[in-house]
């Protein structure tokens, strides 16, 4: 579907003009909401095209696919069959309007040559793949539900498969699959999971389960998708605690009088970046999403400037991209005023604002990823770049995430490969965030190393950074009208789920406006908690000043690899201010003294307990501040004096005494941050922001391009039937090594679709996934026979020989010879010199382990079989290989996955070492596949 309103937009207009000239033509007369919009709108831009540019065109009003050349008098019509149309150099301008489709640029620039995809100078493009009916024609659209629930209306017609992309039951409940936002002011909608939610009045957290629907509560206006019947409901209805004040909704209550950007589908984006490289977007709005309004995958050289994102379960998503710049980008998320964290995490989805990709280590992870002037906004979570190699984020704004603001743990690898790390953290602000540096392990794991270590990436660093704690998160909901009423959540520094080993953290020169006194922590929640064997810390420098309670005066254990020095600490809470110094306790303590053998000077020796005298500070987040340092404050001239090499500084050269403590030294200027540099480094808006800007300084430079070298296998195909628990392993292995692997979920091998793999591996049986094929028939053989002949490699996972029963069976035993199943048999190494398996020869205590394994064997007289079940001369093989021409067919009789020591779970470096072991079996199959021709 495609389409786009007629309307072009100049540079500034007025609230109204926008929402009636920029996002949606008035057809049809509607309601404006009693409330402004929350977030600054996007604005057309005016930057100019280059000179010398000869650009193409798309312009919605009177382009012509068919017809069209692309040229400004005969442009295209659809960005989706202009970006097949682009070559290296090429500049694609929109004109402006609201484009209806899904697109998706895969086209590859070079670095002197980039493609360009841009709005026209002072016109607004909005690219929604949503459904238009909402937002052209409210009053068509809707339709009130007969015994519905009060003010509850349904979509007069039907749209089905808005579900497509995420399971849920038959009626709808159970998953989130439409969302939507007011689109006047692109204040975001509920994302219903649960019918009864959006019909009840119940505006209190009393529910007994987090995630069921026996019991109901109202979360605001928003939208459920009914998939048995393809209808949409609405339901607009006031909320009403007294708690939220003026974040309330008391706007329009019925959907016909007012204009909805909707959409559904989470498999498809707006707008997808995919197989590309060296290519830009400049000025656009990207709207209408159920998954991520932008999704960008096995790219390079991406650059985002001037976007505005409204997401759905997440803003942006960025998997398997190599060099990624965003400047001036704003992604907001699905989190309205009165929209609570139980409201998302439990009764819609758990939305991130950017997501790099799972959260254990796939392969291909993502590298260099830089964000300058963004504003990461209204989310449960925030920006996941755990998984990413080298990051830089700089001038941006993180507020209101109600839950983790930046997740930095960098899992491991199934081959003890440890990706991420290496994040430079520098002049930005955070505000309203639950937990603002985020660890936990999810569905990954760290590895044992030893003395009772866990394995992380390559560090964090943070620094000339403001936290301003004061504002409240929207993470306590009252649980009744007796209860208190009043939000009095603040967030922290840092904090992790499930007790991983923190990433190493280097935090300097920030001003923290703490809000709650920590528990058994340093100062502040975050800066001295869980530094466990085989992470680091350093805490130099900072200025933190507590709006209630107490800094906390507990520090780690003398053995931890930590110090902490220069820190500047007070409380505006008058009460907990008489009791005295906080830190006192801790140098009279044995501790102190023992402190001296890793850092000599001893920790807190010149931490200093006293008034930062900042120009202007308030406990109520209601009352602006300045966190700029008087003449007379305690913090100037006071610090202490850091290694350039391991604490880069920004202001490195401006503070030419001994070092200020805090963010902005004595008389310095500070910094802006944001969109465009709106605010200020205190996160407070700015009267005259900078308008359009140039092209900002970037840290890390592009990504060259990877070495030209064919990997051992070229392309890969994995199916999977049900459970497969070591096809992640596999599919890791082969994208280390850059083989392109195309991933079929519980999907036959269909041995038609073999033509162009170099390997074809099956996990999982087809029978427990119930799928309609579960065996090769009688007909596939010979084509099996000739793909395997030409070179290809069959691998079958545990008991996976099931595929050839049958008909089959007999044609493949002329192959291998008859087949015959072995016991339950230890697994024994029969070949220490087996090129799969040399490295077991060595192992310690190998066949220990090996004998642990729960094995699948198989008799397979022609088999090569370097691990077998059981000592004796040609007992079955538990893994194996069969010669068929110019390729093979390779049995592993055991899962691998089976041995994994889970990140959550008690762990050695003796079981790490047997899993690693067992992966670099599969590792060595991919690697040593037979000479092509």
């Amino acid at each position: 579907m495609f389409s786009a309103s007629r309307d072009r937009a100049p540079a500034r207009l007025t609230f109204a003009l926008f929402a009636a000239l920029c996002f949606l033509p008035r057809e049809a007369a509607v309601a404006e909401p009693l409330r402004g919009p929350t977030r600054p709108l996007p604005e057309a831009s005016h930057r100019p095209v280059p000179a010398g540019t000869v650009p193409k065109f798309v312009d919605a009003t009177r382009g012509d696919d068919t017809t069209g050349d692309g040229s400004r008098d005969r442009p295209w019509r659809s960005p989706a069959h202009a970006f097949a149309k682009l070559a290296p150099g090429d500049t694609l301008v929109l004109r402006g309007g609201t484009y209806y489709e899904h697109a998706t640029l895969a086209a590859r620039g070079t670095a002197d040559r980039p493609i360009t995809v841009r709005a026209f100078p002072g016109e607004l493009v909005t690219i929604d793949g949503g459904i238009a009916d909402f937002a052209r024609d409210p009053a068509s659209a809707w339709e009130p539900v007969p015994d519905g629930a009060p003010g509850e209306f349904r979509s007069t017609k039907a749209y089905p498969g808005l579900d497509a992309g995420r399971a849920g039951d038959g009626d709808g409940d159970g998953a989130s699959h439409v969302f939507g936002h007011f689109a006047d002011t692109m204040v975001p909608l509920q994302a219903y999971r649960f019918r009864a939610d959006l019909r009840s009045d119940n505006p209190y957290w009393n529910v007994r389960e987090k995630t069921q629907n026996d019991d109901a509560v109202y979360c605001g206006p928003g939208v459920w998708y009914d998939a048995s019947t393809g209808r949409i409901h609405c339901r607009l209805q006031h909320t009403k605690l007294p708690g939220l004040g003026d974040d309330n909704y008391r706007g329009p209550t019925d959907p016909r009088g007012v204009r909805l950007v909707l959409a559904g589908r989470r498999d498809r984006a707006p707008l997808r970046i995919a197989d590309a490289g060296h290519v830009r977007l400049q000025d656009l709005v990207l709207r209408g999403a159920a998954g991520p309004a932008l999704l960008i995958e096995n790219a390079s050289n991406v650059e985002l400037d001037g976007l505005h994102v409204f997401g759905g379960a997440s803003g942006i998503t960025a998997k398997s991209v190599r060099g990624l710049r965003v400047a001036h980008t704003a992604i907001r998320g699905i989190a309205a005023p009165w929209t609570f964290r139980g409201s998302l995490k439990y009764r819609s989805v758990e939305a991130r604002l950017f997501s790099s990709g799972s959260w254990a280590p796939t392969g291909d992870d993502s590298t260099d990823f830089e964000f300058q002037y963004c504003e990461f906004t209204d989310s449960v979570d925030g920006v996941f770049v755990g998984s990413v190699r080298r990051v830089r984020m700089s001038h941006c704004l993180l507020d209101n995430v109600s839950d983790d603001g930046i997740f930095l743990t960098a899992n491991t690898g199934y081959d003890g490969h440890t990706h991420g790390g290496d994040v430079r953290l520098t002049r930005n602000v955070f505000s309203r965030c639950l937990t603002t540096f985020a660890f936990g392990v999810g569905h990954g794991r760290q590895k044992a190393t030893a003395g009772g270590a866990r394995q992380v990436g390559a560090g964090v660093r943070v620094a000339r950074n403001v936290f301003d704690f004061r504002r409240p998160v929207n993470y306590y909901w009252p649980t009744g009208p007796d209860a208190p009423q009043e939000i009095t959540s603040r967030g922290r520094f840092a904090g992790d789920h499930g007790s991983p080993a923190w990433e190493p953290m280097r935090v300097y020169h920030n001003t923290i406006l703490a809000g709650d006194a920590p528990r058994y922590d340093y100062i502040t929640d975050g800066l001295g908690r869980a530094v466990v064997p085989g992470t680091s810390r350093r805490v130099f420098n900072n200025v933190v000043l507590q709006a209630i309670g107490q800094p906390g005066g507990t520090l780690p254990q003398p053995a931890a690899d930590f110090a902490a020095d220069g820190n500047l600490y007070w409380t505006a809470d008058t009460t907990a201010r008489a009791k005295g110094d906080p830190l006192d306790k801790f140098r009279k303590s044995p501790i102190a003294g023992a402190s001296k053998e890793k850092y000599p000077p001893g920790w807190c020796g010149m931490d200093r307990w006293a008034d930062p005298l900042l120009t202007a500070y308030d406990a109520d987040f209601r009352k602006p501040v300045r966190i700029e340092l008087t003449a007379g404050s305690p913090a100037v001239d006071t610090g202490v004096a850091l290694a350039a090499d391991e604490f880069p500084d920004s202001l490195a050269g401006t503070d030419p005494k001994s070092p200020d403590r805090g963010a902005i030294p004595l008389g310095h200027a500070g910094w802006r941050v944001g969109l465009k540099g709106r605010l200020s480094h205190a996160g407070t808006p700015l009267p005259a922001p900078l308008g359009d800007v140039g092209p900002v300084g970037w840290e890390l430079p592009p990504v060259p391009p990877a070495d030209i070298v064919r990997p051992p296998l070229a392309r890969a195909a994995i199916f999977t039937g049900y459970p497969a628990f070591d096809a992640p392993i596999l599919s890791y292995l082969l994208k280390r090594q850059r083989t392109t692997v195309d991933l079929f979920h519980r999907t036959f091998p269909d041995p038609a679709k073999w033509a162009g793999y170099d390997l074809i591996a099956v996990d999982g049986s087809m029978a427990r996934a119930k799928l309609e094929r579960t065996a090769f028939a009688k007909d596939d053989f010979p084509r099996i026979k000739a793909w395997l002949e030409a070179g290809g490699t069959l691998l079958l996972m545990r008991e996976r020989i099931d595929l050839f029963a049958g008909d089959a069976r007999p044609l493949l035993e002329s192959l291998t010879g008859p087949i015959g199943r072995g016991g339950k048999q230890p697994a024994h190494l029969a070949n220490t010199a087996h090129p799969w398996t040399a490295h077991l020869a060595e192992a310690r205590s190998a066949e220990n382990w090996m004998g642990k394994l729960n094995v699948s064997p198989l008799a397979l007289p022609k088999a090569d079989a370097p691990l077998t079940a059981g000592r004796d001369a040609g007992a079955p093989a538990v893994l194996c290989r069969v010669p068929v021409g110019k390729g093979q067919l390779i049995y592993v009789g055991w899962s691998p996955a089976a041995a994994i020591p889970h990140g959550r779970e008690k762990s050695t470096v003796e079981l790490e070492s047997a899993f690693e072991a067992q992966v670099e079996v599969l590792r060595h199959i991919a690697t040593n596949p037979p000479a092509r021709p």
